[in-house]
């Protein structure tokens, strides 16, 4: 498993726990706003160490009687075929797994929950889905030749689905990237009507980081007071919460 990052402690990734983090290389979208650029860009991800996965499991145990849990997050951790390895070590520690993803690989998300290795999930819906195009820089996903190319937003609306009946706990969120506007924001929460909670996270760019694509810095996006001004008519659809 490719693992670039650990960070031991975290009061902010997983909702209402103390947590650790660690950050998988990897994904199988483009979206130009993402600010992880190093963990996507294939000719940035070349240069990162990697975390031997035994390295990982020893610092988590160390550490596994302050925790309440780990936050799986990347990239998309869902592109490892040995997370549930990972997983597995982290739930025999007994800690809980919050799991970051995008929703583009369901049946892995279907056998993780079957065999009860994540506790949360967090589904980035990155835009709605009409404006998907534009908002993932959608790369054709691996598949079986003898097969059609899986449609990305068939699958992440299945993930959607598979989590609301089957996650522990969740929660929907969206970077609210330039360009989205306060329709858009209304478009996912009626998708999401009568879900858990959806999660709003006004878009940044910390300091040192760079874009998946450059020209999208500077871009102007709706600002926090903005976005808490439309709790009121989004809360009507599903809870909403401001979040960063």
């Amino acid at each position: 498993m490719e693992i670039a990052h650990l960070q031991p402690l975290s009061l902010l990734d997983y909702p209402g726990k103390v947590s650790a983090v660690v950050w998988t290389v990897g994904c199988n979208l483009r979206c130009p706003f993402c600010y992880n650029a190093e963990l996507v860009l294939p000719g940035l991800a070349h240069g990162l160490p990697r975390l031997p996965l035994e390295e990982v499991v020893a610092a988590l145990t160390e550490r596994a009687r302050f925790l309440d849990g780990l936050v799986v997050t990347g990239g998309e951790p869902a592109l490892h075929r040995d997370l549930p390895l990972l997983l597995r070590e982290v739930k025999e520690l007994g800690l809980r797994v919050k799991l970051d993803t995008n929703g583009t690989r369901p049946a892995v998300l279907r056998s993780l929950l079957g065999d009860g290795l994540v506790d949360y999930v967090a589904l980035d819906v990155k835009a709605p889905f009409a404006r998907y195009p534009e908002f993932t820089g959608l790369l054709p996903l691996p598949h079986v030749a003898s097969e059609p190319v899986p449609d990305v937003v068939t699958l992440v609306r299945e993930s959607v689905a598979l989590v609301r009946e089957r996650a522990p706990d969740y929660e929907f969120r969206t970077t609210v990237a330039p360009g989205l506007a306060p329709d858009d924001l209304f478009s996912i929460a009626h998708g999401i009507r009568g879900a858990r909670r959806y999660v709003l996270q006004p878009f940044f760019v910390p300091d040192g980081k760079r874009l998946v694509d450059e020209e999208w810095r500077g871009r102007p996006a709706l600002s926090s007071d903005t976005l808490r001004a439309l709790l009121p008519e989004l809360q009507k659809s599903v809870p909403t919460e401001l979040r960063g």
